[in-house]
C-alpha cells in the first residue's frame, strides 16, 4: 500500500508538469499484443529437478503518448506505458524459466508487480514509462520513468549497468524503464551530451545512480565516454565504431571500482554477404566473472550481478551471429554464445514472418550445452557445483504471435 501511494503522487507530480491543455493535444494510443506458448525440457542433475514444463506467457502493452508547443520556445512531450502479462503454467515456475522482461531494480517505487497472485496463473503488471519531456533550444530534459541504455558493442554492453537483458529473454522490443531525471544536449550534428540522476528504491543513495554519458564523430569514427556511480560503485567507460574497408568495427570497455575492481571488454566485426545475409561476430571478455566454474554460483551473488548489469558467469566468450532474409516476409536469425573456458554454449535459432499487416508469427529453438554439475563429494547435505555454465539449463521450444495495433 505505502508503494502504491508513493505511485499514485509520482503519476501527480508528472501530470502537474504538464500544462492542462497539452495533455491531449496531438495524443495517440498505441501497442501490442504478444503471446507465446514454451515447451521446456525437465532437468534432472546434482543440483536441480524439475519435470517438462508447459507455459504461456502473453503480454498486452499500451503506449499513451502526445506532446504540444507551448508559447515561447520550450516545447513539451509526454509518454506513459503500461504493461499486463499474463502467465499460465502446468507447474509452478522451474530453475532457468524463460522470462518475459527481467525485473525494475532502479525505481524509485512501484505498482505492485502481482495483478492477480496466483502460483500457476499470475497476472504481472509493469508501468513501464511515464515522463514528461521539456524541450528546449539547448536540449531536452526528461523527467520521470524512461529507458536508458548506453554502449557500442552489438551485444554485451560493458557500459550498460541499468536493468540490461539476459541473453535468453523472450521480449526484448522496449527496454525497462528507470526512474531519472535526465537532460540531454545536442553537441554539433553527430555529438551529444548525456547526464542525469536515476532514483533506486525509495531514493536511498546506496541504491541509486547518477551518469554522464557523452559521443561524438572524429573523421568518421564514433567514439562514447561515460561515468556512472551506482551502488558504491564507480565506471569509467568508452567506446567507439567505425569501419575496417568492407567491415564493422567496434570496441567498447568499461572498469569499475567497488566492492571489486574488474574490467569488462566487448570487440568485433560485422559484414554484408549479401542484400539478404548480414554475420557478425563479438568477443567478450568479463572481468567481474569467475575464473573457475565452481566458483560460478557465489560469484552471482556478487554486487556486479546484482546491480552492475553483469549476467554471463565466466570471464571469455564468443558470440557469432547469422540473420537471413529468406523472402521479403521472411527472416531467419542464428546466434551462440559460447564460454570459450568451460566450452558450454547457448544456441538461438529463430524464424518471423509478416503473416498480415500488423500480424507476425514467429518460432524459436533454445538450446543449452555443457557438462552437468557436480555433486558434493564430501558430504551430501551441501549442494555441488556448476561444471559449465550453461550445462544445467533445459532446452526451450516456443512459439510466438504478435500484433501491433
Amino acid at each position: 500500500m505505502h508503494h502504491q501511494r508513493l505511485s499514485t503522487c509520482l503519476i501527480l507530480a508528472i501530470c502537474c508538469l504538464t500544462p492542462s491543455s497539452s495533455l491531449m493535444a496531438d495524443s495517440n494510443l498505441r501497442g501490442y499484443l504478444k503471446s507465446y506458448v514454451i515447451s521446456q525440457q525437465g532437468i534432472d542433475n546434482a543440483l536441480l529437478h524439475a519435470d517438462q514444463t508447459w507455459q504461456s506467457q502473453s503480454s498486452l502493452r499500451l503506449i499513451w503518448q502526445g506532446g504540444s508547443t507551448s508559447t515561447g520556445s520550450t516545447s513539451y512531450a509526454w509518454e506513459l506505458h503500461y504493461e499486463a502479462s499474463p502467465v499460465f503454467s502446468n507447474q509452478l515456475a522451474g530453475p532457468g524459466s524463460l522470462q518475459i522482461e527481467p525485473p525494475a531494480n532502479y525505481r524509485l517505487t512501484d505498482i505492485d508487480p502481482l495483478l492477480i497472485d496466483d502460483a500457476r496463473r499470475p497476472v504481472l503488471q509493469n508501468l513501464d514509462r511515464l515522463n514528461i519531456q521539456l524541450q528546449f533550444d539547448q536540449g531536452d530534459l526528461t523527467i520521470g520513468r524512461q529507458a536508458i541504455t548506453f554502449g557500442s558493442a552489438r551485444i554485451i554492453n560493458p557500459t550498460d549497468v541499468f536493468l540490461p537483458y539476459n541473453v535468453t529473454a523472450l521480449n526484448t522490443e522496449y527496454r525497462v524503464g528507470v526512474d531519472a531525471i535526465r537532460y540531454q544536449q545536442p553537441l554539433g550534428q553527430l555529438g551529444e551530451l548525456d547526464m542525469g540522476f536515476i532514483f533506486g528504491k525509495d531514493g536511498h543513495r546506496d541504491s541509486s545512480a547518477a551518469f554522464i554519458h557523452g559521443k561524438t564523430n572524429l573523421a568518421g569514427t564514433d567514439l562514447e565516454f561515460a561515468a556512472m556511480r551506482y551502488a558504491n560503485q564507480t565506471l569509467f567507460g568508452a567506446g567507439m565504431q567505425s569501419a575496417l574497408g568492407s567491415l564493422g568495427f567496434w570496441l567498447e570497455t568499461a572498469v569499475v571500482n567497488g566492492d571489486r575492481h574488474y574490467w569488462r571488454t566487448s570487440t568485433g566485426i560485422d559484414y554484408a554477404f549479401s542484400e539478404s545475409m548480414f554475420g557478425m561476430v563479438e568477443y567478450h571478455y568479463n572481468g567481474a566473472g569467475a575464473a573457475a566454474s565452481r566458483h560460478y554460483l557465489s560469484t552471482a551473488q556478487t554486487s556486479a550481478y546484482q546491480v552492475g548489469g553483469v549476467f554471463l558467469l565466466g570471464q571469455h566468450y564468443l558470440i557469432p551471429s547469422l540473420n537471413f532474409q529468406a523472402t521479403p516476409l521472411t527472416t531467419l536469425g542464428l546466434q551462440a554464445i559460447v564460454n570459450l573456458k568451460d566450452k558450454s554454449s547457448f544456441w538461438s535459432i529463430s524464424v518471423t514472418h509478416n503473416v498480415l499487416d500488423n500480424l507476425y508469427l514467429g518460432l524459436g529453438y533454445y538450446h543449452f550445452s555443457g557438462k552437468p554439475p557436480v555433486a558434493n563429494q564430501a558430504t551430501p547435505f551441501e549442494p555441488g557445483y556448476l561444471a559449465a555454465e550453461y550445462g544445467t539449463s533445459p532446452d526451450s521450444v516456443y512459439a510466438q504471435l504478435s500484433y501491433y495495433f
